[in-house]
């Protein structure tokens, strides 16, 4: 055997064991990082089986809504990202800072703050409420999984948040219910609200059983003076692969004296929104999924134009756009959610808000005119 030969199958042998290691250390990470939340074993999801949304180990939308998970999918989705120009702003998002004493005390207060993306902060009825909270940079089980929020700072700092009465989520996805956040975060929470089956990924990652109410579809529950309803949503969920649908997805109705209020979560469009608006309506304002839209994924998220009609739909006096404006999730332009959402619903003559990132909004003087401060970045 020659020495150059020799060599060849030595560089091959410990090739092949890097390659070897560094599957079984992947591996390793994929099936215990607490990131992953519950496995939704058939023992977790038992108590499911009642819902009338559960059957075949998966909860179901109201209507068919067929979700291309295939692999020639994944390959032309990943090309487009890796050709697509212009996706993200080309600056630094500026956002205002909120002074943490204008949030101390939510005492008579009726003010909501927009985190971006669909995480936002409600104050009503003398509670502090939390949607979708994720602070992180990456919107994904891993940094190298995503690309970076818009803006460098937040808002306001977790630590400086008032305590929170309930943190409201929509559904397990990452850019939803994000692990480090929540960890982040427990020590000032008072109460989950979640759908069926997210409480497992709470339990998992050891948050008490009696803090958390897992909810289905329009069941309500009753925070002194607000009334909490899941309501249908056209999505789906899972934070594993091959776990699509272990859980349940939703919208939220928030009723409180002064203040009707609805939190689509992701959704596609559909019959639900006349439903929730028949149920509820009218509803002063309505913050509706109007971002992250593909033609691959057309079901189970919303155009502007289909946000619109949506908020048409639910009776809805002010509509404010969400689900945009922290993240590049699809291959839209970034500040294309707001601007067609705007063009469109002065169109349709539907009230709207689009607020700067940060900004404390009393609920009560809305809706006012805003300069459309995303053509600035």
């Amino acid at each position: 055997m020659s020495k150059k030969l020799s060599i060849t199958r030595v560089a091959m042998a410990f090739l092949l064991l890097l390659g070897v290691s560094f599957g079984g250390a992947l591996y390793y990470w994929y099936k215990n990082a607490d990131v992953f939340g519950a496995a939704m074993t058939p023992a977790q999801q038992k108590p499911y089986f009642e819902s009338k949304n559960f059957s075949d180990a998966t909860f179901n939308n109201q209507l068919n809504t067929p979700l291309n998970q295939s692999f020639s999918l994944m390959i032309s989705s990943l090309w487009d990202y890796m050709t697509a120009q212009n996706l993200a702003p080309k600056n630094n998002i500026e956002i205002i800072q909120t002074d943490s004493s204008l949030l101390a005390n939510p005492l008579n207060k009726n003010q909501l703050l927009w985190y971006g993306h669909s995480t936002f902060l409600l104050q009503t009825a003398n509670k502090t409420l939390l949607f979708d909270p994720i602070f992180s940079k990456i919107a994904a089980p891993h940094t190298s999984l995503g690309s970076p929020r818009y803006n460098d700072i937040l808002p306001i700092e977790p630590s400086q948040l008032p305590t929170i009465d309930a943190v409201i989520i929509s559904h397990d996805h990452y850019d939803h219910l994000d692990y480090p956040t929540i960890m982040q975060l427990d020590a000032k929470v008072k109460h989950y609200y979640v759908p069926l089956g997210v409480g497992q990924h709470l339990l998992h990652w050891g948050i008490s059983k009696e803090r958390i109410s897992e909810m289905d579809w329009w069941q309500s529950n009753d925070l002194d003076d607000i009334t909490l309803t899941l309501t249908p949503a056209r999505h789906f969920s899972g934070r594993r692969l091959g776990n699509s649908k272990s859980t349940l997805w939703g919208g939220w109705m928030v009723e409180a004296p002064q203040q009707r209020f609805f939190f689509s979560g992701d959704s596609g469009y559909g019959p639900h929104f006349k439903e929730v608006g028949k149920r509820f309506g009218p509803i002063d304002m309505a913050l509706l999924d109007s971002g992250q839209y593909n033609f691959r994924w057309d079901k189970v998220h919303m155009t502007p134009k289909q946000s619109v009609q949506a908020a048409k739909d639910l009776e809805a006096h002010i509509l404010m756009p969400v689900h945009w404006g922290a993240f590049t999730l699809s291959l839209h332009p970034w500040d294309e959610p707001a601007a067609q959402t705007a063009l469109i619903a002065k169109e349709q003559r539907q009230a709207f808000v689009i607020p700067r990132i940060g900004e404390l909004m009393q609920l009560q003087d809305e809706p006012k005119a805003r300069a459309p401060w995303w053509k600035n970045f």
